[in-house]
């Protein structure tokens, strides 16, 4: 009996000790997987970050910016950090060399002309580009696929914001824009609820939309839509800028104001509003520029000024 006590005891000791093995056994294994995959980032962020060869050859940085009061220069300066200034009366720390313009096409423009020039624009934009390049930012492509994923950080949303209580028209059209509108919204854009069919109460009236020059191709082409359906309505879109607009609704000259951006604090107690759609920020720069990627870091710097040649961008990256 104290054998066979004895030969269980043992028993379980060797089954501890199996067990401890093949425990320590997928330990390592995990361990393994961690490091090669933190060395595969590793490996992706050193050469994101190298020197650019031909970088040198394009001199001074001509950073494009949209104007004050644009909803996408107010994202992506908060985006990228630099959304604050030290100077009183400015909107953000932009450098006061950038080239400032007034819409999407005008920066596409500018970068077109000049292969020193860095700007950014509506991913919704993208078909004007010609021999531009997109810009990789913190290692992901700008598609709006990435937006979609949430991989690409620099996207924004498009705001519908109003003042008082919605007419039974624009109540209408909001609901075609929540719903059946989602459909062209994902055609460029990332919708933010699902497509569901629409039956318009056909009600009789005109809508004024006034704010962002990049939300505004897509409320031109919702409002299109929208009137096909309901040939009693028209619906008028006036392209300025997300803070004029935003201002307009508040002060009851358009039905809609349209945004870019985030609402601000006192904007969000002054407006009701719904988002209906995301959009992402695309950093573009001249098909000359070698450059392929950057990071949320670096756009700091080259927006800002700190980074003024091309060139300077290496040596950071160099850390000479």
């Amino acid at each position: 009996m104290r054998q066979k006590g004895i030969r269980i005891v043992h028993g379980m000791h060797e089954d501890t000790a199996e067990k401890s093995c093949i425990m320590m056994l997928l330990i390592s294994l995990l361990l393994l997987v961690i490091a090669l995959f933190l060395g595969g980032c590793s490996t992706e962020k050193t050469e994101e970050l190298s020197a650019v060869e031909g970088l040198d050859a394009l001199g001074a940085v001509q950073v494009v910016s949209r104007e004050e009061g644009s909803g996408t220069r107010s994202a992506f300066a908060e985006l990228a950090g630099f959304d604050e200034s030290e100077e009183d009366g400015r909107a953000d720390a932009t450098t006061d060399d950038a080239l400032v313009v007034s819409d999407a096409g005008e920066v596409i423009e500018a970068v077109r002309e000049d292969a020193s020039a860095i700007g950014y624009i509506s991913m919704g934009s993208l078909g004007a580009l010609e021999q531009e390049k997109v810009l990789a930012v913190d290692g992901a492509d700008g598609t709006t696929a990435n937006v979609k994923s949430g991989s690409y950080a620099i996207s924004r949303p498009f705001v519908l914001a109003w003042s008082g209580t919605l007419n039974e028209l624009e109540q209408d059209f909001l609901t075609y824009i929540e719903g059946k509108g989602q459909e062209i919204v994902g055609e460029s854009y990332v919708a933010v609820s699902k497509t569901t069919t629409f039956l318009s109460g056909q009600q009789s009236g005109t809508i004024t939309i006034h704010g962002s020059t990049s939300a505004a191709p897509l409320l031109e082409e919702l409002a299109e839509s929208y009137m096909a359906i309901n040939t009693h309505a028209t619906v008028e879109v006036v392209a300025s800028d997300s803070t004029s607009g935003l201002n307009d609704a508040m002060q009851g000259t358009c039905d809609f104001g349209m945004a870019s951006r985030e609402l601000k604090d006192y904007e969000k107690e002054l407006l009701d509003y719904k988002v209906i759609a995301k959009d992402g920020i695309a950093v573009i720069v001249n098909g000359e520029n070698p450059l392929t990627g950057v990071t949320t870091e670096e756009l700091k710097a080259l927006f800002t000024g700190t980074i003024e040649n091309w060139d300077d961008l290496n040596e950071a990256r160099s850390g000479s």
